[in-house]
């Protein structure tokens, strides 16, 4: 748990920095802060997600809906998530970051959200051979607060739409905790 706080504190110092950065300055004037030809296609992977997307999420036995927007930011190099909706009557607001991390070979990436539950951190991301897949391993906290693991799972089927789902993996089975299924506006 500490190497995911750390990690957490690391890309949070990370992101704030992109923000003040002169790239980052470029983007929100609209001028290209890398050239496409500069980006690894291992972050160019993570274009898959960019867009605004209507969702209806399943969790607890409740659906709702909300939308979410997904952009490049830092030079391109890292996928900002804006994920607004409710849950249990009351308004939800949801952020993460991902981001490739080369001496890994995996992507990193973290999530916070109004729920008030912990933030939480991965440093395992791994795409299908095909693509079509995303998957990470998320240590964190069930619903009782004591500590589990997690498997996040990002489908995507086709550009207009995508699923992500959330299983809690313990003895060997792995239960499925949260559902989101994504239609891409426009």
């Amino acid at each position: 748990m500490q190497l995911a706080l750390l990690i957490g504190i690391l890309l949070s110092l990370l992101l704030v920095l992109c923000a003040a950065s002169p790239a980052s300055q470029q983007e929100a004037s609209g001028a290209p802060a890398t050239s496409p030809e500069a980006i690894p296609p291992e972050v160019k992977r993570l274009d898959a997600w960019v867009g605004t997307w209507d969702a209806e999420v399943t969790m607890m036995g409740q659906t709702t809906k909300g939308s979410e927007t997904c952009r490049m930011e830092c030079g391109g190099y890292w996928l900002v998530t804006e994920h607004t909706g409710s849950f249990m009557g009351m308004p939800f607001q949801g952020k993460g970051f991902t981001g490739w991390d080369a001496t890994k070979g995996a992507y990193a990436g973290t999530w916070i959200d109004s729920s008030g539950s912990p933030m939480s951190v991965f440093a395992n991301g791994q795409f299908s051979k095909d693509g079509k897949q995303f998957t990470a391993l998320v240590d964190g906290l069930d619903m009782e607060g004591k500590p589990a693991r997690f498997e996040y799972l990002s489908t995507f089927p086709d550009a207009k739409s995508r699923s992500f789902e959330i299983f809690q993996l313990q003895g060997g089975k792995k239960e499925l905790q949260m559902r989101i299924r994504y239609t891409k506006r426009g």
